[in-house]
């Protein structure tokens, strides 16, 4: 990364100071990172070795079955080809296709070579009883894969040659930017605390009465697979951050609900029906047997998501994740693995020291750059809660590895990496994955996500007339939370989210009006949804709809100021009966904006952390003054039929 200048200089953002930097995209030192180059060209010896010996039937003129049996380990179907069958042939190369889709989709590593070996037996069977296998077929199959793979090397050649002049010109544009990265707040009040709409509270409410249910239930829940972004998982990743998000800008000062359904999401992560696919990824893609999710070299898509959520929550509630055993992914009766917030936090550290390319696998083999955000964002909020210092000791490492390893020269985040052999492909760096890592990106790295962001909405993304749109592609046609292709929601989803958080509340506002006005919504319970997303795109679209500039930086660097972590607080309200809209405190005084969720109401709040035996005046309750207990708390009756001022003093 090339910085032209930096300087601190005072300016009104939040009403505090920001720092102004201009970014350039590296220069490509070839036309292979230097990890990747390694890693490809030592797949590549592998599989000489292997060329060499499968030819060595032929050469030394075995029979025809040692022979295809031989040209099937050259090429996938190979001895097929040779001996004649040229349908079963490509057949077995479509299978094997689809083999490395499934290990890519799954993890099982031992389905490649399953698959080609088995199409490499078959051809030596059809080979019985023939009298030989003619050299021109030999020299054929021996032929195909350094074909294929000097084409492979020239195309990626002609198109890195391309995206360097596109680089090289980008940078001549953004030598005349200035990204302004934010500081930390001064006051408590550098932190705005918005009041929800009507229409934010139904959305919200989506969240809330997926979370609020018992525990054991996932009623509303997408129920497809257990291996990709359809997953419980990610479902529950996204409500615990939407709920944080909504109580971090909107109410941080009331616990109740909201942290019973961050508390939720996460303890229902814990169970066996949720976490138990590492069992067997772990088995079909490392052929280990070791099924604990924590204590192992990849798995971030539990570790950093998951320890994401808890940093969240501890943040704005309590530590109890962070207690021994808070974090017990239980098998069985006879089986579990007691973790804590902490472990996860100190796996992602040791994994990321340990790995060349910094970034770790989610499932085995396959590296995501967009998963390690989340990791690195977990880190960071361990490192402030608890005193640890992990992200100073791989922030560097880790910066150096998005700008080389995962930064193609034309300024877009390369997406995904297979470990072992280095390859990547293009539908990994659509827009829809650059704006969703830009987002994750913006509290540990981020000139990187501004610099993506501005990359975005220079060159991909549209704004006309008050709307937006994104570049038509398969990837920003694709629902993620439900495999369906046709509707680009989940994109102007991200982009809501990566605007709004970079602070072009232009284009976030332009999303979110094109999201409301084009897409179908359903109505249940006083809860709005988007009718024809996913449950994973709707969760998303709160975290959107209740982020704000600099809201995931500042509340996984700063966190809450004091004020906020001592003064009176809203500790619990009926749900769905009362739906707090605005809560905060200036550490002496609770303001309160509350609306009814299910008609009018007479309801009782329970507040705490007040003064023992203090006496409060209360404005907007059915009586004028409260006097807290020996815990400091008391209760508050309320007649609530419409939306309801209350301040407490």
């Amino acid at each position: 990364m090339s910085e032209l200048s930096v300087e601190i200089v005072p300016q009104p953002v939040q009403g505090r100071a920001v720092r102004r930097t201009t970014v350039l995209l590296p220069e490509p030192r070839g036309v292979l990172p230097p990890v990747t180059a390694r890693r490809m060209r030592r797949a590549l010896l592998g599989y000489a070795v292997a060329w060499l010996l499968g030819l060595l039937p032929a050469v030394l003129g075995a029979g025809p079955s040692l022979t295809a049996l031989g040209l099937g380990v050259v090429f996938p179907g190979g001895g097929l080809f040779a001996t004649g069958h040229p349908v079963w042939g490509a057949v077995a190369v479509v299978v094997f296709v689809l083999s490395l889709v499934v290990w890519w989709f799954a993890a099982p590593v031992v389905l490649p070579p399953l698959v080609w070996l088995a199409a490499a037996v078959a051809s030596a069977l059809t080979a019985t009883g023939a009298e030989s296998v003619p050299a021109w077929r030999v020299a054929t199959v021996a032929a195909l894969a350094p074909v294929l793979l000097t084409a492979a090397h020239l195309v990626h050649r002609l198109r890195h040659a391309a995206q360097v002049r596109t680089g090289r010109a980008l940078n001549a544009r953004l030598a005349e930017v200035e990204f302004e990265v934010t500081g930390p707040p001064a006051l408590p009040t550098d932190l705005p605390v918005a009041e929800s709409s009507p229409e934010d509270l139904a959305r919200l409410r989506y969240a809330l009465d997926l979370a609020l249910q018992p525990l054991d239930e996932f009623d509303g829940f997408t129920h497809l697979d257990q291996y990709r972004e359809a997953a419980l998982r990610y479902q529950l990743n996204a409500l615990g951050y939407g709920v944080a998000m909504s109580q971090y800008t909107r109410t941080p000062a009331f616990t109740g609900y909201v942290a019973e359904a961050q508390s939720n999401a996460i303890t229902k992560m814990l169970q066996r029906r949720v976490w138990g696919y590492w069992a067997k990824e772990n088995a079909w893609g490392n052929l280990s047997t070791n099924r604990d999710p924590v204590a192992n070299r990849e798995n971030i898509m539990l570790t950093g998501f998951q320890g994401l959520m808890v940093g969240m929550y501890e943040t704005l509630n309590d530590d109890r994740f962070s207690r021994p055993g808070g974090l017990t992914y239980r098998w069985s009766d006879a089986e579990a693995y007691p973790h804590d917030f902490g472990a996860l936090a100190a796996s992602i550290h040791r994994n990321m020291a340990g790995s060349d390319y910094t970034l770790f696998p989610c499932e085995p083999n396959w590296v995501y750059s967009i998963c390690n955000t989340y990791g690195l964002n977990t880190l960071i909020s361990h490192d402030r809660l608890h005193g640890t210092g992990y992200v100073p000791d791989i922030l560097d490492r880790l910066r150096h590895a998005y700008e080389t390893e995962f930064l193609r020269p034309d300024g877009r985040i390369v997406g995904i990496r297979a470990r072992h052999l280095g390859l990547s492909w293009n539908f990994w760096a659509s827009p829809s994955i650059q704006l969703n890592t830009a987002y994750w990106l913006h509290a540990g790295l981020p000139e990187i996500a501004h610099r993506t962001w501005w990359l975005l909405r220079e060159n991909q993304l549209t704004l006309d007339g008050g709307r937006l749109s994104l570049p038509f592609c398969t990837s920003n046609r694709l629902d993620p939370g439900d495999y369906t292709l046709g509707r680009d929601t989940f994109g102007l989803v991200a982009a809501t989210m990566a605007a709004r958080e970079i602070g072009d509340e232009e284009y976030a506002a332009a999303a979110q009006a094109t999201l409301d006005e084009r897409e179908p919504v359903a109505s249940a319970h006083g809860a709005l949804r988007y009718g024809e997303a996913s449950g994973l795109a709707n969760l998303y679209g709160v975290l959107g709809r209740f982020g704000r500039h600099s809201g995931l930086r500042d509340l996984l660097n700063h966190g809450a100021p004091p004020a906020w972590r001592t003064g009176p607080r809203l500790a619990g309200a009926a749900y769905p009966d009362v739906l707090v809209a605005r809560a905060v405190t200036d550490g002496k005084a609770l303001d309160l904006t509350l609306r009814p969720g299910a008609g009018p109401v007479r309801t009782t709040l329970e507040l705490d952390r007040l003064l023992p035996h203090r006496e409060y005046t209360v404005a907007g309750a059915r009586v004028g003054t409260v006097t807290a207990d020996t815990a400091g708390r008391a209760l508050v009756e309320i007649d609530l039929g419409d939306r309801l001022e209350l301040r407490l003093h």
